[in-house]
């Protein structure tokens, strides 16, 4: 994608066009980590408009390319990335609440200096964008450093023949890209180059970069819910916890008004499994009325859902119950199953979840015990055989 503003200059002569740059900013949801590390790398980049998901990170990649095709004869200098908007959503004029991601390039001897690109957050309900921090990355021929596989196959020039068997490999970045700011308050962005973070960046598409950097969307709820979950008898709650079938396990809700006014009619479920079994009468409310707790013997939590009371500003409330786990159709092997838990108030509903790990050994247990079987049959065998012998031999000797 090639920015309006990019457009203008593209048309211009050779003399001109050699310092010029292309630039375009992408997002993509972060679907799986290890380590601190993106190590999914499947998915859709989207420019434009995105939808933002309470909770979720987002990878915000920005091409850098210079566009003079003489490579180290025609070196942009002093060249910096930045991103700014990383902030509080506004309305849009759609209504919508938004949060505007810019993405700049700055080089001493470019025409023009500098390019910007953007892409938009979206969505119903009001938001902020957190910079994840440490994360940015520039990805390139000549970068040194760790491999991460969220750029790795991106590289658009894939034929030079002195760059056919070098791999594209990822360098940290500071968070100056997001941080650093000039003397008049402007974003000043961080340096970046070809193989040294030193500006320098030759012409064509085999010194390309790709930058990226995290952010994570933070929806501003006026209410939290976290649904945490351990094995009876532990005493640590977690989001997820491993048990085996016959395992009874605990699970706790909390509510908290994080807002500055008063809510009424508060309502909690919890959407259980299968191969969980509710049981009965287990469910139990502590909050200000009942700092002890009460028990509550419907089983309405995991029916049709609990409304609460009414909560004034930073009070809470937790829920707790049991469950069994059972084998309605489990697997061989490991199974990962998760407890759904959803509060609500009026019209606006926030989800949370944990994760039960439950290794269902039950055709290993059934050859064990087979073989147990067998073997203890043949030892019965081989005893009983042993004592015929003995029997035999001392019949002889008495005869």
């Amino acid at each position: 994608m090639i920015t309006e503003h990019q457009r203008n200059y593209s048309r211009k002569s050779y003399r001109n066009w050699h310092k010029n740059f292309f630039q375009k900013l992408v997002a993509k949801l972060l679907t799986k980590y290890k380590d601190g590390l993106a190590v999914d790398s499947h998915g859709i980049w989207e420019g434009g408009n995105i939808t933002a998901e309470d909770g979720k990170e987002y990878v915000i990649r920005l091409f850098v390319h210079n566009n003079n095709p003489g490579g180290k004869a025609n070196i942009s200098t002093g060249t910096k990335v930045a991103v700014s908007g990383i902030s509080q959503s506004t309305i849009n004029k759609d209504g919508q609440q938004e949060v505007e991601v810019n993405g700049f390039i700055e080089s001493d001897n470019a025409i023009p200096k500098e390019y910007w690109d953007c892409i938009r957050f979206r969505s119903s309900t009001s938001f902020h964008l957190d910079y994840v921090y440490g994360s940015a990355m520039i990805y390139n021929r000549g970068a040194i450093g760790t491999t991460d596989p969220i750029s790795s196959a991106d590289m658009p020039y894939k034929t030079e023949v002195e760059l056919a068997n070098q791999k594209i490999t990822g360098k940290p970045l500071g968070d100056d890209i997001v941080l650093k700011t000039k003397a008049n308050g402007e974003l000043d962005g961080q340096l970046i180059g070809f193989d040294a973070l030193d500006g320098n960046v030759p012409g064509c598409y085999q010194y390309s970069s790709y930058i990226t950097i995290r952010v994570k969307a933070v929806f501003n709820n006026n209410f939290a819910v976290k649904a945490t979950a351990r094995l009876a008898g532990e005493k640590n709650w977690s989001e997820c916890i491993d048990a085996k079938v016959g395992d009874k396990i605990e699970f706790q809700i909390e509510y908290t008004n994080t807002s500055s006014e008063r809510q009424d009619g508060v309502a909690i479920k919890d959407i259980l499994p299968a191969n969980l079994r509710y049981i009965e009468g287990s469910t139990k409310i502590k909050n200000a009325n009942y700092p002890n707790g009460k028990t509550i013997s419907e089983g309405y939590l995991i029916t049709d859902g609990l409304e609460i009371g009414s909560y004034n500003p930073d009070s809470n409330a937790y829920l707790m119950f049991t469950a069994e786990v059972v084998d309605d159709d489990l697997s061989e092997g490991l199974n990962t199953i998760e407890n759904i838990v959803s509060g609500g108030i009026e019209n606006v509903i926030i989800e949370d979840s944990v994760k039960i790990n439950i290794q269902n050994n039950k055709g290993y247990d059934t050859i064990i015990t087979v073989h147990v079987v067998l073997i203890a049959i043949c030892f019965c065998v081989f005893i009983i055989m042993l004592l015929l012998k003995i029997f035999r031999r001392s019949q002889k000797q008495e005869s």
